[in-house]
């Protein structure tokens, strides 16, 4: 059987055993149809895997043992800081699934000028339990063992404001400049909604002191401006240039 990966919100001890909640139990059983004795790996979003067994298969619940735990090493070395702007339809939920597996560090949504999104007040912890599901999935697949973490909803004038990174960066095709040469060892991107960022978006994140950079000759989408950005910065300062 392939490698298994699962996330589990547990706290994971060798020695130990855990019980699956209901998701995984049911994609184990009914979907990989997992026997006990099977190895799966376990992880907790704390940076390590760790090796366990099944010890107990029902229909609705599954126990493992828990074994040692060791670093994959999947974390950059590069901190990236993601805001990118709320789009409709099911892009953003492609977006971040993308970028956690190009390595992000944290995801926060935003509004901005452009972005005709307004999520109603009751329906925010919904929304994000469901994009955090989705990065967790990411994680399962990618190998990651640390897991983005996706923040609350924010103006864009808010959160270029809150940035301490080494380098801040937003990304428009009509900008001339590249990639400044100094290595940083965290970087805040921003990235606007469809249709771009606005002139009052530009300057919000020029007066915070954001660089506007351009990625190339070509238009790219909201969903795909992230992960091309995060694969070019992985590849000049983070780990996506080693074999």
């Amino acid at each position: 059987m392939r490698e298994i990966r699962l996330y589990s919100d547990q706290s994971l001890e060798e020695g130990g055993s855990v019980q699956l909640d209901a998701g995984a139990a049911h994609h184990l059983v009914k979907v990989l149809r997992a026997q006990v004795g099977d190895t799966i790996t376990l992880f907790n979003g704390t940076g390590l895997d760790w090796q366990c067994s099944i010890s107990a298969l029902e229909k609705r619940a599954v126990t493992v043992s828990v074994g040692n735990a060791s670093n994959p090493n999947t974390e950059s070395p590069l901190a990236t800081q993601l805001g990118l702007c709320l789009s409709k339809g099911d892009r953003f939920d492609w977006a971040i699934q993308k970028a956690t597996e190009a390595g992000v560090t944290n995801i926060t949504p935003l509004y901005s000028d452009r972005v005709d999104i307004k999520l109603p007040a009751d329906r925010i912890p919904k929304r994000m339990a469901h994009w955090q599901q989705i990065v967790c999935s990411a994680c399962e697949q990618c190998g990651r063992a640390t897991v983005p973490t996706i923040f609350h909803p924010t103006p864009l004038s808010d959160w270029v404001r809150e940035q301490s990174t080494d380098i801040k960066l937003f990304l428009h095709h009509r900008e001339t400049r590249t990639l400044p040469e100094t290595r940083p060892s965290s970087i805040a991107l921003l990235v606007g909604p469809e249709g771009g960022l606005s002139d009052i978006d530009r300057g919000h994140a020029n007066d915070a002191g954001f660089i506007g950079v351009k990625l190339g000759p070509r238009v790219l989408r909201t969903e795909t401006a992230p992960v091309v950005a995060l694969a070019i910065l992985g590849a000049r300062w983070g780990d996506m240039g080693q074999s």
